[in-house]
């Protein structure tokens, strides 16, 4: 029994190294399933009644933006994560404007955020 955990390590390490993608995509989507519920709850409380509020949430959305982008996967992951990576800088750039007064591009940059991450909330949806 003590060397199962053994056996599915090396399985798993068999799978990457003969070019099967499938345990990669499986170990990168686990993380960001986290990563997009935070991001989502971000874009929903960043329309606070206090400054305060809207800077904590995007100090919450830049770090899971740094988070993410050290998760690596296969191609297609990655250019997704990519994507979304752009669109919370966007966003985050869009709210410091909104907060001190020029709310004119937060609205697209919201949908531009909800886009990316619900395209990589699909990816990672099997």
């Amino acid at each position: 029994m003590k060397k199962l955990p053994a056996l599915a390590t090396l399985a798993v390490g068999i799978l990457l190294l003969s070019g099967c993608s499938q345990a990669s995509t499986i170990a990168a989507c686990g993380q960001v399933a986290a990563q997009a519920v935070q991001v989502s709850g971000v874009i929903e409380s960043f329309s606070s009644p206090t400054p305060e509020a809207a800077q904590a949430a995007l100090t919450e959305v830049k770090t899971v933006a740094e988070k993410i982008r050290g998760i690596d996967g296969p191609a297609e992951f990655v250019t997704l994560r990519d994507s979304w990576a752009t669109s919370i800088d966007a966003f985050a750039a869009e709210g410091e404007k909104a907060i001190a007064g020029d709310v004119s591009g937060v609205d697209a940059a919201s949908t531009q955020l909800r886009t990316a991450t619900d395209a990589i909330v699909a990816y990672c949806t099997p």
